[in-house]
Order: C-alpha cells, then structure tokens, then sequence
C-alpha cells in the first residue's frame, strides 16, 4: 500500500545521499529537517502498512491482538491471559 508515496520518498533520500556521500557537502538545517521528515514518513507508512491487516480482533503470527481491559487493574491487556468466563488466569 502507498507503493508510489514509498517510491517518491526513496528516490528523494537517494539524491539527498548522493549529495552527501562525497563528503564534499555540508548539511544544511534544511536537508536535515527534509531527511528527518521523509523517514518519519517512511516509517509511519510502513507501520501502517503492517498493521492494516491486523486489528484488535485480528491475529498476527498466531497470536492474538485482541485486547480488553483488566478486571483488576483497569490497564489494556491482551484478551489471552482471560479464559472464556472472563476471569483472569494470570494470577
């Protein structure tokens, strides 16, 4: 998903590199700012991109992403320390 977004986003940090890797140009503030954005970027798309598929009530690598809240505590939990009666078989 967003496969041209990523592809515009590499080509850009591809020409940043070339400017920097002779070591013949200085940073500048606004490179800098560029760079920090771009990857940011990059790294949202792709946490976006592997977790579309994997809601609260999907499933990832066999495990479960379901989530509630403890009886207890009140804290976000994860639905596989409960038993089907809803009680909390972690203690």
């Amino acid at each position: 998903m967003f496969e041209g977004i990523c592809e515009a986003l590499h080509r850009e940090m591809d020409m940043l590199e070339e400017k920097y890797s002779s070591g013949k140009a200085t940073m500048n503030p606004q490179d800098l700012e560029h760079i920090d954005k771009m990857a940011h970027a990059l790294k949202s798309l792709a946490t976006y991109d592997a977790m579309k598929g994997n809601s609260e009530y999907g499933s990832y690598d066999g495990g479960s992403y379901a989530r509630g809240r403890s009886r207890t505590t009140g804290r976000y939990i994860s639905r596989d320390d409960y038993s089907r009666d809803g009680y909390d078989r972690r203690y």
